[in-house]
């Protein structure tokens, strides 16, 4: 691999945001060492009906045949974020022929598409994989990655269409409606690193009485007096007033959150491969007077869930300390200093109209200024499970 080049472009259409690209990359191209072969894509909603006349202008004149994508609600480059209108950021690279391959599916031929899948990385050898899933298809994501993991066994990082209207991901491959993405060899070395953006309010839960996505009883005690004792705690720390939080109803204490603004979910404890991580999940529901409270997840007697929140404090906070974490892997490996660019994929949920550059500013900072490109998701992908109201980066080192 040779330098990475990247290129950002606002514009009223297409055809603008072409243009600006092509303006941007052209010198860069003309400079590289070697020219580019492989381009990774990012085009707000604003453009999804036209993903593929762009895909094609760019690949006729940029002459670099190889290229994948995604819609998002905003996207992403090294100089900022784009959100609202037509817009796009891409991330150029050249690859070794026999380090890369470019896959896709599509709804009508999913199952012989997922075949040729696995006979690509058959031939690779591939130990990387870095794909884009339509959300909404006849084949739910998570089925679709698991799927993919089954066949390849890779490592795979990427994320799900956020578009508000027609979601869309594509390649150069017109067929390429459901996934596209690519593999990478062993001799393309990449680190990722996943990022929740939460704080806990408390300790975990033992879950003792439930039935599918309601909870009745945590630890013996009711769900919703869990939940309320954990948020007047949380809301007595956070505030640091004289309020007596504590003998207050749940209602009464929820009100306090949207002025924040801040917003609670619940982490559900789980295993893979004996490590031990947590999905969160929105809480989708509770009443006081009956006990319960519920979440986008069907729960489980015996499960552990803690209740989080979001905000954008936990979100810096969280996001600076595992940076950081990141930073002294890579210098601890040597390959601090050597990152060639980056893709960073956060939940579109993350994005904070008020500060939308704080995300790529402690990247800049903590990490360096590197070549990056990206997008809003609507989920985040990281080794073969789907994540929600998360961030994910992942490094060419």
């Amino acid at each position: 691999m040779n330098e990475f080049i990247t290129a950002r472009a606002a514009d009223q259409d297409w055809r603008g945001v072409v243009k600006g690209l092509v303006t941007s990359l052209s010198p860069k191209i003309d400079a590289a060492k070697k020219p580019p072969n492989l381009g990774l894509l990012y085009i707000t909603d604003k453009l999804s009906r036209d993903a593929q006349s762009i895909v094609e202008l760019l690949r006729s004149i940029t002459s670099v045949p190889f290229w994948v994508g995604v819609t998002g609600s905003a996207i992403l480059s090294d100089a900022g974020v784009y959100a609202d209108r037509p817009a796009a950021s891409c991330l150029l690279m050249h690859v070794a022929a026999d380090d890369f391959a470019v896959i896709g599916a599509s709804q009508e031929n999913y199952q012989a598409d997922l075949a040729r899948i696995a006979d690509s990385h058959k031939a690779l050898g591939a130990q990387t994989a870095h794909v884009y899933l339509h959300p909404e298809t006849g084949y739910p994501p998570q089925m679709a990655l698991t799927n993919l993991y089954e066949q390849t066994m890779c490592f795979m990082t990427g994320g799900l269409s956020s578009a508000r209207g027609a979601h869309n991901v594509f390649s150069h491959n017109k067929k390429d409606d459901m996934l596209s993405g690519c593999f990478f060899s062993q001799n393309i070395p990449l680190v990722s690193a996943l990022f929740e953006g939460f704080s806990a309010m408390g300790a975990e839960h033992k879950i003792t009485s439930c039935q599918k996505n309601a909870i009745f009883e945590l630890g013996g005690k009711s769900a919703a007096n869990v939940l309320a004792d954990d948020l007047s705690s949380w809301l007595s720390t956070r505030l640091a007033d004289e309020e007596d939080y504590a003998g207050q109803r749940l209602d009464a204490l929820m009100a306090y959150l949207p002025e924040m603004p801040a917003e609670i979910q619940m982490a559900f404890r789980y295993y893979n491969n004996d490590i031990t991580g947590r999905s969160v999940k929105a809480l989708s529901g509770c009443s006081e007077d009956k006990g319960w409270v519920s979440a986008a997840h069907v729960a489980a007697e015996g499960e552990y869930v803690s209740f989080v929140i979001r905000d954008s404090a936990a979100l810096k906070m969280d996001l600076a300390k595992k940076l950081m974490a990141l930073r002294s892997r890579l210098q601890a490996e040597g390959t601090l200093g050597s990152i060639k660019g980056g893709v960073y994929i956060s939940n579109a949920s993350r994005l904070d109209p008020a500060d939308t550059q704080i995300e790529l500013t402690l990247i800049k900072e903590i990490i360096g200024d590197i070549p990056l490109a990206g997008f809003y998701s609507s989920g985040e992908i990281s080794h073969h499970s789907l994540y929600n109201f998360t961030a994910q980066i992942t490094l060419f080192v």
